[in-house]
């Protein structure tokens, strides 16, 4: 179906077009709302983090200092006893009873381990990454391991320097003369500062999910209001519809009839003229034209429930495809029905059902003035969620080999006189939709471009509950 040929029949979502056209009247400042939620969230995960990774700094920096202090103590105290070789530095580490130790050990230069918080460690070789790095440089370094025992340790390691013998004060720093001391420490304490922080992070996850949850509900009922807004400002509309309706099928309908009944009279009274004769035709054909405006306008004004019965679908069809008979010939258009075998009999309003068939025909032909195939297919789909019953749907599509529409036309398709047609009326489509889901199915367009334009219907085979 062609561009115009659909936009012509359309109906619109109440939430974002009135019938005046003007848009944006129920429209929720929703990208606004998730931008700053959004936003809020990435903020409280950021800091949250930040702290947290401040909390690991502070609990390595607190060891490091811890370290750095008995160190330096235990230095102090080698000076101040002159101890320098394996057995008396044995004597100084036997004599440390810090809570906060796990060990602690000096090693020589060539990585014996000269003495040990236990002895039986005494007189191995240390030779790892740490231990030649502190060689190396003379700087201190620190790291996290885990003993044999299971038990997550700080291991520090450290230059020890000792006194050199007969000799109280400090030695050059050119020549420094030091062993490597090595402090565990328990890390217990201090990772309690990280566990605070664990404890932020998932509070703040938990504290953003229900913000997220929270706002998704907020948001689903806000829509769900403005729903209920947008669906009493249409049937308000409606109503005021209805009575401009009524006084148009009253002082329009009659007119016209005379109208055209005048024209047909005169042009029967004067057949030698051809030039009267066509604009007759013409006043005919525009009385015409009004009278289908004001009858589609009551339709769609004063919408009435459906009135269920056995419809035989296929029968109904080729009714409607009778009718439009001089219509597809005129425009040379050939005509395929395509009738799944079996097809039960359909619970609707015939009536209803062969006017929107009707519309769809009528738009499919106007979409293919010069020519094309015009294809109708009838299935039933049993599908296990086919409608909210859970019963089986019946689909009807209907294919034009016509240009198609732009995508930017989708949108507004089916709203109420919305038309790119000069005589449109923009009402067809609405109607349509109207009719579909008064059955409790619905309309929608499946296709469309270069190719052709098809639009499928669904309707439930049993009918729907509210028809009667």
């Amino acid at each position: 179906m062609g561009h115009e040929s659909l936009s012509d029949h359309g109906e619109g979502h109440a939430s974002t077009r009135g019938p005046s056209g003007s848009t944006g009247r129920y429209r929720l400042p929703v990208r606004g709302l998730v931008a700053a939620i959004l936003l809020l969230s990435v903020g409280l995960g950021a800091v949250t983090l930040l702290n947290y990774r401040t909390a690991v700094r502070t609990a390595e920096e607190t060891l490091r200092n811890q370290g750095v202090g008995i160190g330096l103590e235990l230095a102090a105290e080698a000076w101040r006893q002159g101890a320098r070789d394996a057995p008396e530095l044995q004597l100084l580490l036997a004599e440390q009873r810090q809570r906060e130790v796990a060990y602690l050990a000096v090693i020589g230069r060539d990585g014996i381990v000269l003495a040990h918080t236990n002895p039986r460690l005494t007189g191995t070789r240390l030779d790892d990454v740490p231990f030649r790095q502190v060689l190396k440089t003379g700087q201190l370094t620190g790291t996290t391991v885990t003993l044999g025992t299971g038990e997550e340790v700080y291991e520090l390691t450290v230059p020890f320097h000792v006194p050199p013998p007969g000799v109280r004060e400090m030695p050059d720093p050119d020549h420094p003369r030091f062993r490597i001391l090595r402090i565990a420490l328990h890390t217990v304490p201090a990772r309690q500062i990280v566990y605070q922080a664990q404890a932020q992070v998932a509070l703040a996850g938990v504290l953003v999910l229900a913000l997220l949850g929270l706002t998704a509900w907020q948001l689903r009922t806000l829509r769900r209001y403005v729903a209920l807004q947008a669906e009493a400002a249409r049937r308000e509309r409606l109503a005021a519809l209805g009575g401009m309706a009524a006084v148009l099928a009253h002082e329009i309908r009659n007119p016209l009839g005379g109208i055209k009944g005048v024209a047909q009279f005169l042009k029967e009274k004067s057949p030698s003229d051809p030039g009267q004769g066509e604009m007759l035709q013409a006043i005919a054909a525009e009385a015409t034209r009004l009278e289908r405006l004001v009858n589609d306008l009551l339709t769609y004004a004063r919408p009435r429930p459906p009135e269920l019965g056995a419809t035989d679908l296929p029968a109904t069809i080729r009714e409607v495809l009778a009718l439009t008979q001089p219509a597809t010939d005129a425009a040379a258009v050939d005509v395929r029905l395509n009738v799944a075998d079996a097809l039960p009999l359909l619970a609707a309003d015939a009536e209803q059902i062969k006017q929107l068939l009707g519309n769809l025909v009528r738009n499919a032909l106007q979409a293919m003035p010069t020519g094309g195939t015009l294809t109708i297919t009838i299935r039933l789909q049993r599908r296990g969620a086919a409608n909210a019953r859970g019963a089986a749907v019946v689909e009807i599509g209907v294919e034009d080999t016509g240009p198609g529409m732009p995508a930017a036309d989708l949108p507004s398709i089916f709203e109420p006189f919305y038309t790119t047609r000069a005589k449109g009326t923009g009402l067809g489509l609405a109607i349509c939709r109207q009719i579909a889901e008064a059955h409790g199915g619905s309309i929608r367009v499946a296709r469309t471009g270069p190719e052709g334009t098809r639009v499928e219907v669904t309707l439930p085979q049993e009918g729907s509950p509210y028809g009667r």
